[in-house]
């Protein structure tokens, strides 16, 4: 893939996984309060802001390593298609609850705008179930096949060790976000509760 795309890519990936976790982070402390299905789309979307964040970063750390020759092409395939299943199964079980509450969201209001974004939700989540269902079973080999026929085990470890510190460095990047967002918000909202209550009073 020609390396300008990539990058712009990962932007993309970078800045969806951004507005998710803030997103979430922003009715975190209410969505306690409620519990229930509003609990279960905010945790939806902090899920996949972590595996999007997850992706950027593997990505990223794979082609540092590749680019100065301290991976090997085979061992970066297998980084990959270990990442990929890693997320793969949280993206999909995420999705749905999205793309659920999408569907729902549309039929209710019928307005152009929420039948748009069903629309893109139900294409990605069969284009996610379809790539898993063609990807999944060859991608299991890779990273079986790439971590027993490697002779230097000390290459196997190296490979979990970088996959882990991305999953680790996603999902502690979308909670860096997701409780900034929450701090900020309830701190607004303290303040314009404090202003009301004021006002209240000066009109009295």
């Amino acid at each position: 893939m020609n390396s300008f795309i990539l990058l712009i890519l990962l932007l993309i990936n970078f800045s969806i996984s951004w507005f998710n976790a803030w997103s979430a982070g922003r009715f975190w402390t209410e969505s306690k309060i409620m519990g229930g299905w509003t609990r279960l789309l905010i945790w939806c979307a902090v899920i996949m802001s972590a595996c999007g964040f997850t992706w950027v970063y593997l990505t990223i750390i794979t082609a540092i390593l590749l680019g100065f020759g301290w991976l090997s092409p085979r061992a970066g395939e297998v980084m990959f298609s270990l990442g990929y299943l890693i997320i793969i199964g949280p993206v999909i079980g995420s999705g749905f609850g999205i793309w659920i509450h999408s569907l729902v969201q549309a039929y209710k209001t019928k307005r152009f705008g929420d039948v748009a974004v069903a629309g893109w939700n139900t294409f990605a989540q069969v284009h996610n179930i379809y790539n898993a269902a063609k990807e999944v079973p060859s991608a299991w080999k890779s990273v079986v096949d790439g971590l027993k026929g490697d002779s230097d085990d000390t290459k196997g470890v190296a490979i979990l060790l970088i996959v882990i510190l991305a999953v680790a460095g996603g999902a502690l990047t979308t909670a860096g976000i997701a409780r900034r967002a929450d701090r900020t918000h309830v701190i607004n909202f303290s303040r314009s509760m404090k202003n009301l209550n004021k006002k209240s009073r000066d009109s009295y």
